[in-house]
């Protein structure tokens, strides 16, 4: 092989390398994610002012953090006697925004009614079977669904158990694998928001 040939194919295959490094720098470092785990930061993404719940806020302070629906079902607060069992908060971005709210606790009886009430209260179309969901495994108390995914609060009843999910997303699927975070037996039965491959 001539000397000159070597060259153009080692430059090619340098240029190759470089775009594809840039692409994939891009890519990477494009992407945006958080995930929260710990209770203690949940009215700082589900509060009033929450990152999570910028409905008051000025439109130039919201952050893709934000919200694609707004998340009235999700309390602002815990009540005094909340004991969770479980909370995950992730919001990811590979190319458009991904959702999902996990909430678990248990709570006394005055606080369950207070929060049972509050919930029954809210107003929202019937239209609550999507993705192909053909009904919950405990009570429903509110539900919000939409093509952009669920937020809704389900009730074990015999535990004073309050579980709160929100999977909101766009195009139609989520980016992540919620099936790995939250319970079979809290999402709705046929439910599939999952990207077609």
């Amino acid at each position: 092989m001539k000397k000159t040939v070597k060259i153009v194919l080692i430059t090619v295959i340098a240029v190759f390398l470089l775009i594809g490094g840039a692409v994939l720098f891009f890519v990477s470092n494009w992407t945006e994610r958080t995930v929260v785990k710990d209770i203690a930061k949940y009215e700082a993404y589900f509060g009033p002012e929450g990152i999570h719940r910028t409905e008051h806020a000025d439109i130039k302070k919201k952050t893709g953090e934000s919200y694609l629906v707004i998340n009235d079902i999700f309390p602002e607060k815990l009540p005094e006697s909340a004991k969770t069992e479980d909370f995950y908060y992730e919001y990811y971005n590979p190319w458009d925004p991904c959702y999902l709210g996990y909430l678990v606790y248990t709570c006394d009886e005055e606080d369950y009614e207070a929060e049972t009430a509050r919930l029954k209260a809210k107003q929202y179309p019937k239209h609550d079977l999507i993705y192909g969901a053909t009904g919950f495994n405990y009570p429903v108390l509110a539900v919000s669904a939409s093509d952009y995914g669920y937020i809704y609060a389900i009730a074990d009843e015999a535990g004073k158990r309050l579980i709160y999910v929100e999977l909101t997303f766009c195009n139609g699927f989520t980016d992540i694998d919620y099936e790995k975070i939250i319970p079979e037996q809290y999402l709705p039965g046929g439910f599939d928001a999952k990207k077609e491959i």
